[in-house]
This record gives structure tokens, C-alpha cells and sequence, in this order.
């Protein structure tokens, strides 16, 4: 009786025993020993992880085969945790070679262990992750931008890294850097005690130290008085997009034979007391004699109107204008005021006629410029006089560059060279 007894307490705990069985355990694969993708499905069946940590767990073990997929070998070092107080991260060890993180996708096409186990050293590692490693992060250089290549008439018809439209731009305005080489001189006055800077006329830029204006708009005013902004475009705000420059006048000389009652000859120079620094949108006009006569541009911040209404501009405009035939221009000035007589002087050119597009008052000594045919444009005029603005068949006078190219190329040349300027002057004319 106890020999069935016994054998019947041993048959019940076979019984309890298989029917409880073992623990079931997840075999892991040999290729997958100590692959951080094999790492979800096998190797965290049984560390006990929070829920965060189960996550970024999650995450990392798609790295490898995302990283592979996409040609990415490392995230963004701020998705890492910093180590070796901030001069490392803590990065698989995949990524990880010599002490240095990969970044050229070396060796991560094919990842084997060698015969260096690069997890040897994980005992003493700061990393949180059982396959993280610290280190090095890789060096990171600023990359150099690229030098603006300076041209002589270069014009940014789609203006200076974008082009402006909408509601309140109008088409006679011209975009932000279209026409580099266009100043505005002004002169230094104290109202109320403080000292501004009010506008007298325009301008051009025909080298970093010179700018060429109308003789009329300086006047009697002396070097000291004046300043010279260039690179401006909205006279009024300071949003654009690169900063405007502005110059002292160090110097200034008048053509010999100006004519203040008429105007002949009404070439000035102004010497820069600093080179202009050539921008996107500070650049020097050309000074050839050949050009285009046709699609020609004038700019300034003139008047929209002759007579009392007319207003300033804060937006540098702009307008299209052809150049006349001398004779031609002439004689349309004949029938105007000027009468049956009236003679046109060599020192002029003629340019507009057209109702409506013309330059107007404060436009004077600003630049008239025309198409030389490889895409960069020359100076042909400088804003001197007309008969009202914008009249039908009336065009605007300008003071003829081709005329006294001659002179203003050899008194800049010789002023520069008394001044030590170091760069040739010949190289900004052409």
C-alpha cells in the first residue's frame, strides 16, 4: 500500500512539471549576436527597460538598416548623448572607428566584427546603451563663401538673391541690387542740432574709389560736405536685404570747360576717402564708347512729375528709354521753348520722347545707361536737363559720356595715383 502510494505522489509531479513546462526562451540567431538591428527581437526579450528606454531602444535598432537604405551614416549629433564632457557622442558602435565617428558610410555597407571586439572597452564607457559607444565627434569646418566676382556693368535685372512683386511694387520701380553701380551723393547738414544727410542728385560708380555725377548738382559745395551712399535702394527703411556703403568725399573735380549757365561739359568726379567694398549690389558701370542705342535704362529717386505735385521716389525707379540721333534731338528741341535757333552741344546726348518716360527733377546726375551687346551695359549719359518731363516727342538731355570719356578716364587715373590707390585704375573702365 505505501509502495502505490509513493508511486502515485512521483506520477503527480511528472504530471505538474510537464504540464507547467519551462520558461520559453527566444533563441538568438548566430549572425545576430551582437547586431544592434537584431537587438528588438531577441537580445531585449528580457531586460527590464522603462518605457522611454524601450523606445529610444526601438528606435536606435532601426538605425542600421535605415542608415543603409537612405545612403545616411549618422543622424544629427544632437539626437546623441553627449560624452568626454561634450566633445564626444555616444553613437552604436558601428558608427564608431579609431576613436572617431564615420561620417563617409566607410565599412557601414558591410558590417562584420574583426578581430578588434569594439565593445572591449564598454565597461568603462559613459554611455547609457548596451551598444553605444563614446566618441569622438567629428570635426566640422565652416564653409568659406564664395567671392564675389566684381564685372563692370553687370545689371541684376531679377534683382539681388530675389525678385520683388506684389501689391504696392510697381513696374517702374527698380529690384533691390538691379543697377549696382548707382550713388546718391549727399551733404552733411545740422538741423536741430544734429547732423543728417540730405539728398542733392545722383550718381554712378565707375571705380571703387570714383564716382561720376553732374557737374551742376555739386555746385559750390566742397569735398568735406559731401557723402556718398552707395548700394542703396528704398531711401526710407533699412530691410534690404545687404547694407548700403557710405563713403566721405575726399575729393572733387569739375570738367575745365563746364558751362554753368548752360550746362555744356557738366562732368564731375568725386575721389572716395575709402574704397567702396564691390558687392552683389555695389559694382562699377562700365565706360565704353560702343552700345546698343536701344532698350537704355535711367535710374534715380527724382520726381514722378514735373511741377509742384511731383513727388520723390523712396524706391530707386526706373524707366526704358532710346537715345536720339543728335540732329534729330535738335530739332525736336527747336520746336519746343528753345526756339528755331537753339544749337544742341557736342557734350550732350538726347534719350526718351516717349509720353510719360522720362527722368524729372532730382534725377540730375544720375546715370543713362545702354547695352553694349555681351550683356553688361556701359554708361552713356548723365541726367543734366530737360523741357518739362515726360512730354510727347520732347526727349530728356544728357551729358554725352562718349563725348569726354577721354578725360574722365586720365583725371581719375592721375587723381588715384596721387592718392596711392593700390588697384590699377584701368582695370574698372572697359
Amino acid at each position: 500500500m505505501k509502495m502505490k502510494q509513493l508511486i502515485l505522489v512521483v506520477l503527480a509531479v511528472v504530471v505538474v512539471v510537464v504540464t507547467a513546462g519551462p520558461r520559453e526562451r527566444r533563441q538568438i540567431p548566430q549572425d545576430c549576436q551582437w547586431f544592434e538591428s537584431c537587438f528588438d527581437e531577441t537580445l531585449a526579450v528580457d531586460l527590464p527597460v522603462n518605457e522611454a528606454e524601450g523606445a529610444e531602444r526601438t528606435t536606435r535598432a532601426a538605425e542600421p538598416q535605415q542608415n543603409q537604405g537612405q545612403g545616411q551614416t549618422l543622424a544629427p549629433l544632437d539626437t546623441y548623448d553627449k560624452c568626454n564632457n561634450g566633445r564626444g557622442s555616444c553613437v552604436p558602435y558601428y558608427l564608431c572607428h579609431d576613436g572617431d565617428i564615420v561620417t563617409d558610410g566607410a565599412g557601414l555597407f558591410d558590417i562584420r566584427l574583426g578581430d578588434l571586439d569594439p565593445l572591449a572597452s564598454r565597461s568603462s564607457s559613459e554611455c547609457s546603451q548596451f551598444l553605444d559607444v563614446c566618441c569622438n565627434n567629428p570635426q566640422t569646418e565652416n564653409p568659406q563663401p564664395i567671392a564675389y566676382q566684381a564685372h563692370c556693368g553687370r545689371r541684376n535685372a531679377n534683382g539681388v538673391h530675389a525678385r520683388i512683386t506684389g501689391t504696392g511694387f510697381q513696374d517702374n520701380q527698380a529690384q533691390f541690387g538691379e543697377f549696382p553701380w548707382m550713388a546718391a551723393v549727399l551733404r552733411k547738414e545740422k538741423i536741430h542740432d544734429k547732423e543728417v544727410n540730405l539728398y542733392i542728385c545722383g550718381g554712378s560708380l565707375i571705380h571703387p574709389s570714383v564716382v561720376l555725377t553732374a557737374a551742376h548738382c555739386i555746385g559750390s559745395w566742397q569735398a568735406s560736405d559731401l557723402v556718398v551712399r552707395l548700394g542703396e535702394w528704398d531711401t526710407q527703411r533699412t530691410y534690404e536685404l545687404l547694407k548700403h556703403q557710405e563713403r566721405k568725399v575726399r575729393t572733387v573735380v569739375v570738367h575745365p570747360d563746364y558751362v554753368p549757365r548752360a550746362l555744356h561739359n557738366t562732368y564731375a568726379l568725386l575721389f572716395l576717402d575709402t574704397p567702396a567694398d564691390l558687392t552683389p549690389n555695389v559694382d562699377t558701370v562700365c565706360l565704353n564708347t560702343a552700345y546698343n542705342y536701344g532698350n537704355c535704362w535711367a535710374t534715380g529717386w527724382g520726381t514722378d512729375k514735373y511741377g509742384q505735385e511731383g513727388e520723390y521716389q523712396n524706391v530707386l525707379k526706373k524707366v526704358e528709354l532710346g537715345v536720339w540721333n543728335n540732329k534729330e534731338c535738335e530739332n525736336a528741341l527747336r520746336e519746343t521753348r528753345l526756339g528755331k535757333f537753339f544749337k544742341l552741344d557736342d557734350s550732350f546726348v538726347c534719350a526718351g520722347g516717349l509720353p510719360g518716360q522720362d527722368t524729372c527733377k532730382g534725377d540730375g546726375g544720375s546715370p543713362l545707361v545702354c547695352p553694349r551687346g555681351d550683356g553688361f551695359y556701359t554708361q552713356a549719359g548723365i541726367v543734366a536737363w530737360g523741357i518739362g518731363c515726360g512730354e510727347a516727342g520732347v526727349p530728356g538731355v544728357y551729358a554725352n559720356i562718349t563725348h569726354s570719356r577721354d578725360w574722365i578716364i586720365q583725371t581719375s587715373n592721375q587723381v588715384l595715383e596721387a592718392m596711392q590707390v593700390p588697384v590699377p585704375a584701368a582695370t574698372y573702365w572697359n
